[in-house]
């Protein structure tokens, strides 16, 4: 007899393994027997590639390329952020701070019951005692409330504190406030010969109430140095609006109460900054237990929030595998070059989706050009990259056009697809804009600013193409003492990066430009200004220092041939600096600055000998903390692979994967990922065709290893 499927769970095991069900499934594994292998490279999904997106150039493009297998397993990719003050942030603390709470001299409490008799006399401290030795009793109202109006807060603490003190664990006691009307004096009513109604003033009533706590309750006041609660957290293979939303749940509270610095990988181990106001170290890691391969640490205290962008930027640690041992040479000098030439600071894949068939700027591009139907059926189209599910639900809204029953497919309500299609349902089926406008603007304007994106790859490679690496007049850099206006998004599931410069913060520097009087419209246009002769010259700047416009109404455009490159682009697809100011005020972009060209800190390397794919190269924070043991790395003679182990820092809104293109000299896309590793594997089977059963199982597992799956959508999960 087969074994018995617990109650309502889903039956994960009904079909056949493939990359968007794999979780808990047995793979079909074919038996060789010795016989040749199938050695055909799976088939590509036709997803991006860089070129398609205006990703073209290198800053030497001299230098040797190499190949390496980036995200091999979430292990292979580590990201710390960097706080305002330059530390990177570790999780190496477990400790669970409680609350500080003050014991008061007994004879002191002595004191203060005398003082307060007036408002708790002796009947008052029965009751009070008697209601500490009640049985808690669900069903009634078990309390005593003291009318405390006369008092002032000092006195009210006494209280509590007394309570606290006297009935630890056996009461609670808080403080309730009630408004009430109190009626002016005649006089007052007298307005020049007339009598006004009656307008009663609110005066707060104020009482004490003090009752037993629920089971698993106790004295939830606040008893720690600051208003604000910080804690790093440490997670793997999760988003980190994931883990926000899904601790603001157990918290109960909004998801925009748990505030971060900025999103990090999906996949890959992170480490990053929360915080929180009002709720206990204790009450957050009892939260944390319901999200799997988190883990909470490093608790502090501060009088204010976190707010996105509040970083200098991310320290990452990288292992690529697969390197040829005999091109050590050839790695070492292209880590020299990129050393001290940096590189293009593109936009990465991610920014774009991963459907060459609907790239997400298409999308911003009929937003900007008010076309809401074809917006709509963009993101409603089918396309060969998504996941089983979501494939289902386009195909059927496609033909069949009925948004309530495509809806009712979705399970929970966190896909963008799934808000646009209930948008439809409640406005109709032709309602477009009204039913955009249930997406949420940070959501939305993922589109139009993958647009800019876009310009800014197209602007960037051909200003490298046609002028090398100097300086030219007209470039534009910051004006000094000025702060760098940036742009980036880390709000969709990036799969490769750590960015945090945020959409949110582009809409802010948006609504603040139509807020601004016409007189005062050009302060964005002055942040920049362009270099001269003279500055050039004087050898005063580098090409790092240059920044190029990311498209907009209110924006310097640089004074050279780049600048009239924006608007041929532009007019390629029918827009214009002028059109992006846009009727709606929801798609209107102002636009941003961007750096050409990043120069990495810090940059470390080493190579690292393993044997087998599933090896741990690098140690992540918890296991430093835990003191857990890496995969040993084995001797030069017995080693099968060798690894090349990168750290190094960027600051926020540069992409880790632009700069392993710069050593690549090859597509970075996830596609050409798995390609690679697939032809690595299969090169090295043939260099030992006497491989062990346990050695083919390995080769053929890493194929389709999970960690390899590929996300459909660029806004699906969010």
């Amino acid at each position: 007899m087969g074994k018995e499927r617990g109650r309502g769970r889903r039956n994960h095991q009904s079909r056949p393994y493939n990359k968007s069900n794999w979780r808990g499934q047995k793979k079909d594994r074919p038996q060789h027997n010795g016989g040749p292998r199938n050695r055909s490279a799976p088939q590509q999904k036709s997803t991006l590639l860089e070129n398609q997106v205006g990703i073209t150039e290198f800053t030497n493009a001299d230098a040797p390329g190499f190949t390496g297998i980036l995200k091999s397993r979430f292990s292979d990719f580590h990201v710390n952020e960097i706080d305002t003050e330059g530390h990177v942030l570790e999780l190496n603390d477990s400790t669970v701070p409680k609350a500080a709470v003050e014991v008061v001299d007994p004879e002191k409490l002595v004191e203060w019951r005398k003082e307060l008799e007036e408002v708790i006399g002796p009947e008052v401290w029965k009751d009070i005692a008697s209601l500490a030795e009640a049985k808690f009793d669900p069903k009634t109202e078990q309390k005593v409330e003291i009318d405390v109006s006369s008092l002032d807060k000092d006195k009210r603490t006494k209280i509590h504190q007394l309570v606290k003190q006297l009935y630890t664990g056996k009461l609670v006691s808080t403080t309730m406030g009630q408004p009430q009307a109190k009626e002016k004096p005649q006089e007052e009513q007298q307005v020049k010969g007339k009598e006004e109604p009656l307008v009663p003033p609110v005066e707060e009533k104020k009482t004490i109430r003090i009752m037993k706590p629920k089971h698993g309750r106790g004295d939830n006041r606040w008893n720690f140095p600051g208003e604000y609660v910080t804690f790093l957290v440490h997670k793997t293979n999760i988003d980190t609006g994931e883990v926000a939303s899904t601790l603001a749940s157990r918290l109960n509270l909004r998801p925009s109460q748990v505030n971060y610095c900025g999103t990090k990988d999906k996949r890959a181990k992170t480490t990053q900054n929360f915080s929180i106001k009002h709720r206990s170290p204790e009450s957050i890691i009892k939260a944390a237990r319901a999200i799997r391969n988190v883990f909470f640490g490093n608790f502090n205290f501060r009088s204010t929030t976190l707010r996105l962008g509040d970083l200098q930027g991310n320290r990452f640690r990288i292992a690529l595998r697969h390197i040829a041992k005999e091109r050590q040479a050839d790695i070492e000098a292209s880590l020299e070059s990129l050393k001290e030439r940096g590189f293009i600071n593109y936009y990465g894949l991610q920014r774009f989706g991963n459907s060459a068939s609907v790239p997400t700027y298409e999308v911003g591009v009929a937003l900007l050009k008010r076309d809401y139907k074809l917006a709509c059926e963009l993101i409603l189209k089918p396309r060969d990259t998504d996941i089983e599910f979501m494939r289902a639900i386009r195909a059927e809204w496609w033909e069949k056009r009925d948004s309530a029953a495509a809806a009712a497919k979705f399970y929970g309500d966190k896909f963008i697809e799934k808000k646009l299609l209930d948008g439809l349902a409640r406005f109709g089926e032709t309602d477009y804009s009204s039913a955009l406008r249930q997406i949420p603007r940070n959501m939305l304007m993922l589109y139009p600013h993958a647009y800019q994106s876009l310009i800014f790859n197209r602007i960037a490679s051909r200003r490298i193409k046609e002028f090398g690496l100097k300086l030219i007049p007209g470039d534009l850099v910051y004006v000094e003492q000025s702060e760098p206006m940036e742009e980036d998004n880390p709000v969709e599931p990036a799969e490769t990066e750590a960015v945090e410069e945020t959409d949110e913060d582009l809409a802010d520097v948006e609504e603040d430009v139509d807020a601004i009087s016409l007189e005062e419209e050009s302060v964005f246009k002055r942040k920049v200004r362009p270099l001269s002769e003279e500055d050039i010259a004087s050898g005063k700047y580098k090409l790092s220092d240059v920044v190029l416009p990311l498209p907009g109404h209110d924006i310097t455009y640089p004074a050279n041939e780049c600048g009239a490159w924006y608007a041929e682009m532009m007019a390629e697809v029918g827009l214009s600096s002028e059109l992006l100011k846009h009727k709606e005020k929801t798609y209107a972009l102002a636009g941003a600055y961007r750096k050409m060209i990043i120069q990495p800190n810090d940059l470390k390397w080493s190579f690292r000998r393993y044997n087998t794919p599933e090896d741990t190269l690098i140690a992540s924070d918890f296991e430093l903390m835990k003191g857990i043991p890496i995969t040993p790395e084995p001797s030069e003679e017995e080693a099968k692979y060798l690894a090349l182990v990168l750290e190094f820092s960027l600051p926020t809104a540069a992409y880790a994967t632009m700069l392993l293109r710069e050593l690549f000299k090859q597509d970075t896309s996830t596609a050409t990922q798995m390609q690679l590793e697939q032809e690595a594997m299969i090169k090295k089977e043939d260099e030992e065709p006497t491989a062990t059963p346990t050695e083919t199982r390995i080769v053929e597992e890493t194929v389709v290893e999970p960690e390899k799956e590929v996300v459909a959508e660029v806004v699906a999960g969010l």
